[in-house]
């Protein structure tokens, strides 16, 4: 039997995987991650590169930039080109895991992990963006192979004891997390060391360590600069989270796959005899990479995101190989389970969409078009985006002039300054939006409040932009508005929480409810979650009028209580609140406002409570409160 026969597998899901790397590598424009290390390619001389491009703009070690600048020199800086080696490394970290599962275990273990990494959406995702995921799995993974060879194959040679220390100097090289990675390994060496590879493993480990130094100064001021500081610790059910994500967020891959576990792991053969320590690396690896990410991310700096995990997720599909392989007719079980990931991945995940990403070429021409037919000076341009070049990136390809952002890097209290401006403006239109950048409700609500007509729109997964328009007819607001509640003496109910000493009513349509230093807190509306229906389609308004004099303060608060106390999330009490006084004093009608999601952990039995709270202590008169749904329309 020919070779190709013998491999028509493997052959296949190579193809397979290839297939679905490349094609949605030009389907979608640059990322936010992307755009960034683009940008960097600017630099004409390697030390500008490694000073700018890398020691001091990025978080990232220098080997991935350093590479797409030579690329770029070669290729361009185009999608399609300077995805494809990207493309490349995640096709063939497929082959690398096919190999250890195949030396390891059995060629049935290989070709079933190498199918799942093939078709499912997380890896085909994190593989096709140029940044440094598919070199750090390939890496990763090919220290993994190497790292077996020089311990515990009897054919040792010094040129598998190089090669794995030159590969552990790349996986440092790539990615902080796969330095983690590789180093995590390195160090599970040590328990395996006889007087056979002591000097073989010695050599590896220092030569890796040698070909890191002149990298050192680099990582020395990225450590002293720090971590992630915008992202948060791990929750306790971080991994549960991620496997979910990993394999699709599907239920039915899952129980799928649970099913198929279940079948294998109880299934009486005696045709299986695998070595303990071959099943315990996987387990090492990807399990206690994870442990040590979970406990540096709350003694050090949080490092734990979904894309880094990628580096150990194959050991685990590794493990779920192993538990499959029990089961009988290789050829069929293989083809189930990549027929309902590959399923998944393009129906589920619609692979080929562009819901996935915060996009910034899509926008830019969304744009562009309205600068040509209303007349960019007619035009006021709010847009949150870390980089504005990011977007004129592709000012070529659309053809027209560049877009001149008047608001960019929108931070949370920015709103006040907005609305500042927004009161003199004299254009006719304003864009509002935002790519890959929390953006709050209360900024498209301020917005909203100077153009409330929506002229045109287009929504990303994380991102959208938005065309308003100063309008004088009514009814043109965007999005349902339905009312919660309202404040009076003769409508609060159970849901309203007041003195009636600070009531001061004559009617049920002239009413009012008096703060002072005495009674600082109120009126409060109580619910639950579940009393708003369909929530999580709406956000809230709250709108407050009083009369307010200069050095009154006047804030509004989401509280909320859990079995008896103060809901807590990742460590810190729960507290979503806003001032009021510098808008009612800049309000032609004393009104302020205050838009806000209900966040994601808050379940339907909690206890939450939006309340007034006077500051100052100073004597304020409140002559309404209304709280309201809106549809979130914008994000």
């Amino acid at each position: 039997m020919s070779w190709w026969k013998r491999n028509i597998d493997i052959i296949l899901i190579l193809l397979v995987g290839f297939t679905l790397r490349f094609t949605i590598s030009f389907t979608h424009s640059y990322s936010n991650d992307e755009l960034s290390a683009v940008s960097r390619l600017r630099y004409t001389n390697f030390s500008d590169l490694l000073e700018f491009g890398v020691q001091k703009d990025d978080m990232h070690p220098a080997g991935v930039q350093v590479f797409m600048k030579g690329w770029s020199m070669i290729a361009g800086k185009s999608e399609l080109a300077m995805r494809f080696p990207f493309v490349l490394f995640g096709t063939a970290a497929i082959f690398v895991l096919f190999l250890i599962g195949k030396e390891w275990f059995n060629r049935k273990v290989g070709l079933l992990a190498a199918g799942l990494l093939a078709v499912l959406y997380f890896p085909i995702m994190n593989s096709e963006f140029a940044r440094p995921y598919s070199p750090g799995l390939l890496i990763s993974l090919l220290v993994g192979l190497y790292f077996y060879k020089v311990l515990f194959r009897e054919d040792r040679k010094w040129r598998d004891s190089i090669l794995l220390g030159v590969l552990f100097a790349a996986g440092m090289y790539t990615h902080y997390f796969a330095f983690l990675f590789v180093v995590f390994i390195g160090f599970t060496g040590l328990f395996f060391l006889n007087k056979a590879n002591f000097k073989y493993y010695a050599v590896a480990g220092g030569l890796g360590i040698l070909l890191f130094l002149p990298h050192y100064s680099i990582t020395a001021y990225h450590l002293s600069v720090g971590g992630l500081q915008w992202l948060a610790p791990p929750e306790s059910d971080w991994l549960l989270q991620f496997l979910y994500h990993a394999f699709n967020d599907s239920w039915i891959i899952v129980i799928c796959l649970a099913v198929g576990l279940g079948i294998g792991y109880f299934l009486k053969t005696d045709r299986l005899h695998f070595s303990k320590r071959n099943i315990a690396l996987p387990i090492m690896w990807f399990f206690g990479i994870y442990v040590v990410g979970h406990i540096l991310s709350y003694v050090s700096t949080p490092i734990l995101k979904f894309p880094v995990m990628l580096f150990a997720f194959p050991f685990f599909l590794i493990l779920v190989a192993i538990i499959l392989s029990k089961i009988p007719k290789t050829n069929v079980l293989l083809v189930a389970i990549m027929t309902i990931c590959l399923g998944s991945t393009l129906v589920e995940k619609n692979l080929y969409s562009n819901i996935h990403f915060a996009l910034f070429k899509e926008p830019g021409i969304k744009m562009a078009d309205w600068n040509k037919e209303f007349g960019a000076e007619n035009i006021y341009t709010v847009y949150n985006l870390n980089n504005s070049n990011y977007i004129n990136f592709y000012v070529d390809e659309w053809g027209g002039d560049s877009i001149d952002f008047d608001w960019t890097n929108i931070e949370f209290d920015d709103d006040h300054k907005l609305r500042k401006e927004l009161i003199d403006r004299q254009e006719e239109y304003c864009v509002i939006g935002y790519s890959s950048r929390l953006t709050l409700v209360n900024i498209f609500e301020t917005v909203k409040e100077f153009y409330p007509e929506v002229v045109d729109y287009q929504r990303y997964n994380n991102g959208s932009v938005f065309l308003m328009k100063k309008s004088e007819e009514e009814g043109q607001q965007p999005g349902i508005q339905k009312r919660v509640a309202r404040f009076n003496e003769f409508e609060a109910e159970e849901h309203w929480q007041y003195d009636k000493e600070c009531v001061i009513a004559q009617t049920k349509e002239d009413y009012g409810y008096r703060l002072d230093s005495l009674h600082q807190y109120g009126p409060s509306y109580l619910f639950h979650k579940n009393d708003l229906n369909g929530i999580d389609h709406y956000y809230l308004k709250v709108e407050v009028t009083a009369l307010l004099k200069k050095g009154d303060q006047l804030t509004v608060a989401l509280t909320g209580e859990r079995e008896g106390e103060t809901i807590t999330h990742r460590g810190e009490n729960m507290w979503i609140g806003h001032d009021l006084e510098e808008m009612m004093l800049n309000s032609k009608v004393n009104m302020g406002y205050f838009a806000f999601k209900i966040p994601p952990y808050i379940l339907p039995s909690d206890n939450l409570k939006i309340s007034l709270w006077n500051r100052g202590g100073t004597s304020i008169r409140i002559d309404s409160f209304h709280v309201s749904m809106i549809e979130n329309i914008w994000n």
